[in-house]
């Protein structure tokens, strides 16, 4: 018998995140797992340029 129980999904949603390098709050793909929320992977601050995936989030926006 197999146990499906333990298995968490990933979750996108749009989300904001703090970009270490321009010092500002940017809107981005938000990944959730579990508890844990991250900036997916290979999405690029549209101010400066640097990568993402560093960056801390903020907010994130889902619906209840």
């Amino acid at each position: 018998m197999t146990r499906l129980a333990n298995i968490q999904t990933r979750r996108e949603s749009k989300g904001w995140a703090y970009c270490p390098i321009c010092t500002r709050t940017v809107e981005t793909q938000v990944v959730r797992a579990g508890k844990s929320a991250y900036v997916k992977p290979g999405q690029k601050c549209p101010r400066c340029g640097s990568s993402l995936e560093v960056a801390s989030v903020l907010r994130d926006l889902v619906a209840a």
